[in-house]
C-alpha cells in the first residue's frame, strides 16, 4: 500500500474513534455542536506555540488568505454545522450514510469538471463503497425531508473540502500553518452558528467532558486532519473519498467490541462491499 493510501487510511481510523470518544464527551454534559466548536478550538494554544518554536512566519499571502476562507468555511464549517443539525431530524445512521455520498461526488465531479480519467475498476470501487456504506450504517426508517437534506447538503460540502483541497493547490502549505488558520475559520463559523442557534453551553461541562472534548481535538487535529491532507497530496481526491470509507466501518467495529453493540448479516455484507471498494482503490493506485 502506497505511502498516501497509508495516511488515508489511519486518517479514517482516527476519525471513526471520534464517536466511541464523543460519547463519553456527551456524558460530561458536552452537546454536538459545543463539542465540534471545543474539537476546533482547543487546540489552536498548542499549534501557536508549535509555529512560534518552529520559528515560522503567520503571514498569509492574499490567495492563501482567500483560498483558507473558502476552505474552511464552505468545506469545514458548513460540512460539520451541516451533519450536527442533520441529527436533530433523522437517526445518526440515515445522516452519516447521506452524508457518506461524497466519495460519489467526488468521483462524478472530478471526472466530468476537472476531466480526470476514471476508470471502470475505480468507478467500481466508489459504486462498492456506496452501497456498502447504505448497508452497512444502521437505518432508522423514520426519516424527516430537512434532515434528509441537511445530511445531503453536508456530503456536497464535504466533497466540496476534499476537491477544493487536492486543486487549490493549498494541501502543498505547510499542514500545521494550515491546520492553525483552518481551525480558526472552522471554531469562528461553530461559534457563530452556535450562538444564533443557542446551541453552545460550556456551564454544564465537566471534567470529564473537558478531557474527552481535549482528547478529541488533540487526536484530529494533529492526526486525523494531516494525514489526511497528505493523503490526498499524495493520492488525489477521488481516492482520498473512497479510502474513507473506512471511517464508519472502524466506529461500528469499536462499537462492536467495546460497547456491546451487534451487528446483523446485512452489516457484516455492506462493511465486505466497502473493504472491496476500498481494495480495489489500492490496485487501481
Amino acid at each position: 500500500m502506497s505511502r498516501g493510501k497509508i495516511c488515508l487510511v489511519l486518517s479514517a481510523v482516527i476519525y471513526g474513534t471520534a464517536p466511541l470518544l464523543s460519547r463519553f464527551a456527551y456524558e460530561g454534559g458536552v452537546n454536538g455542536i459545543t463539542l465540534t466548536f471545543l474539537r476546533t478550538f482547543l487546540m489552536l494554544p498548542l499549534l501557536f506555540v508549535i509555529m512560534l518554536f518552529r520559528r515560522q512566519s503567520f503571514r498569509l499571502s492574499r490567495k492563501e488568505l482567500y483560498s483558507i476562507i473558502i476552505f474552511g468555511a464552505f468545506g469545514g464549517s458548513l460540512s460539520i454545522i451541516s451533519l450536527y443539525a442533520a441529527y436533530d431530524y433523522i437517526s445518526t445512521g440515515l445522516a452519516t450514510t447521506l452524508h457518506f455520498i461524497y466519495p460519489l461526488i467526488i468521483v462524478i465531479v472530478s471526472a466530468f469538471i476537472y476531466k480526470e480519467k476514471i476508470t471502470k475498476l475505480k468507478l467500481a470501487a466508489v459504486m462498492f463503497v456506496t452501497i456498502g456504506i447504505f448497508l452497512f450504517v444502521d437505518i432508522n426508517t423514520a426519516a424527516d425531508k430537512i434532515g434528509i437534506m441537511l445530511a445531503i447538503l453536508s456530503g456536497i460540502f464535504y466533497s466540496f473540502y476534499v476537491i477544493y483541497m487536492d486543486h487549490s493547490g493549498i494541501d502543498r502549505m505547510d499542514y500545521i500553518k494550515l491546520t492553525f488558520y483552518l481551525m480558526i475559520i472552522m471554531s469562528g463559523g461553530t461559534l457563530i452558528f452556535g450562538g444564533l442557534t443557542d446551541s453552545i453551553h460550556f456551564n454544564n461541562i465537566t471534567a470529564e467532558g473537558w478531557f474527552f472534548s481535549t482528547l478529541i481535538s488533540f487526536v484530529i487535529t494533529l492526526g486525523a486532519i494531516p494525514l489526511f491532507q497528505a493523503g490526498v497530496r499524495h493520492e488525489g481526491a477521488a481516492t482520498a473519498g473512497i479510502v474513507s470509507a473506512f471511517e464508519p466501518i472502524t466506529t461500528i467495529i469499536i462499537g462492536v467490541f467495546f460497547l456491546g453493540e451487534t451487528m446483523q448479516f446485512v452489516q457484516y455484507f455492506g462493511g465486505a462491499m466497502i473493504i472491496s471498494g476500498v481494495m480495489m482503490a489500492e490496485r487501481y493506485g
